[in-house]
C-alpha cells in the first residue's frame, strides 16, 4: 500500500502531465511503482517484459524512466546504455542490487540516480520530483540568453549547451546543471553538500557518492571534447572547483554576456 505524501506533485510545482516509464520484470513491484507515481498525478506506463521497453519508450516518449537492473530478457544496464545513445531523458535505477559498487556502475553508464529495494514510497517520489525539476530547469534556462565564456569553451545558458569551438558536448541535463553551477563561480570550492542541494535538490549528506560519480562523468566528457580552457579540480576533503586555464590562442578569462 502506498504511503501518503504531503500534497500532490502538481501542488509542489511538478508538471501534472509528466510521463514516467517503469520497467521491472517483477509485476508486483512494477505495479506498486506505478500506483505510487499515479497517486502523485503522473502519467505512468508499466512494462514487465524488458524486450518491449524500447518500443514503448519511443511511442510513449516519457519524461523519466525507472529501470530495474536484474531482468531476464534485457537487463537494465543494457537498456540504460541503449537509451543514452538516443536520449538524455532522466533515468532512475530502482534495484535490489544496491551495494555501492552496483550504484557506481549504474551512475557511470549514464543513470541520473539510483535507489535500492525495498524502497520508501516518499523517497521514491522525492527523487522522481528532483529529477523532473532538473529537466524543467533545463527548459526554463532556454529563456536565459546569457553565456559563460572561457576562451573557446562556452557554457550557453540559453540553448542549455556546452560548446567547444563549434562542437556541442553530449551532456545530460544533470551534467549541464553541475557544469553551470561550477562555472558560475570559477575558483570557488563547492562542497559535496552544496552540490547535492543545489544540483540535485537533496538533503545535505544524503548521497555524496552521487556527486563524485557525476563529476567524474563530466570531467571525462570535457576531456573527450578536447576542452583545455577549464578543469575540474578536487579539493580533498571538501569538494570540487572549476579552474580556468589559458588555452593556446584563446582569450584569457571568463565573460558573462
Amino acid at each position: 500500500m502506498a504511503i501518503a505524501s504531503p500534497g500532490t506533485s502538481t501542488e509542489r510545482g511538478i508538471a501534472h502531465d509528466a510521463r514516467i516509464l517503469v520497467v521491472d520484470d517483477e509485476a508486483d513491484i512494477a505495479n506498486l511503482l506505478g500506483t505510487v507515481l499515479r497517486e502523485e498525478g503522473f502519467s505512468v506506463r508499466v512494462v514487465t517484459d524488458s524486450r518491449q521497453a524500447l518500443d514503448v519508450f519511443n511511442g510513449f516518449k516519457p519524461d523519466l524512466v525507472s529501470l530495474d537492473v536484474m531482468m531476464p530478457s534485457v537487463d537494465g544496464i543494457s537498456l540504460c546504455l541503449q537509451l543514452r545513445k538516443e536520449s538524455d531523458v532522466p533515468i532512475l535505477f530502482v534495484s535490489a542490487k544496491s551495494d555501492p559498487p552496483d550504484r557506481v556502475v549504474g551512475l557511470r553508464i549514464g543513470a541520473d540516480d539510483y535507489m535500492g529495494k525495498p524502497f520508501d514510497n516518499n523517497e521514491l517520489v522525492a527523487r522522481v520530483e528532483a529529477l523532473l525539476r532538473r529537466r524543467t530547469y533545463a527548459g526554463a534556462a532556454d529563456r536565459d540568453r546569457r553565456q559563460l565564456r572561457f576562451g573557446f569553451f562556452v557554457v550557453d545558458l540559453g540553448s542549455v549547451q556546452a560548446i567547444h569551438h563549434e562542437s556541442v558536448l553530449p551532456l545530460t541535463p544533470t551534467e549541464f546543471k553541475l557544469l553551470k553551477t561550477l562555472a558560475s563561480e570559477p575558483g570557488r570550492v563547492f562542497t559535496r553538500d552544496d552540490l547535492l542541494t543545489g544540483v540535485w535538490g537533496y538533503e545535505p549528506g544524503s548521497d555524496t557518492r552521487l556527486v563524485d560519480v557525476h563529476v567524474g562523468r563530466l570531467r571525462k566528457k570535457l576531456q573527450d571534447g578536447g576542452v583545455t580552457e577549464v578543469t575540474i579540480e578536487t579539493s580533498r576533503g571538501f569538494g570540487y572547483k572549476l579552474i580556468e586555464a589559458s588555452a593556446t590562442g584563446a582569450p584569457e578569462g571568463r565573460q558573462a554576456v
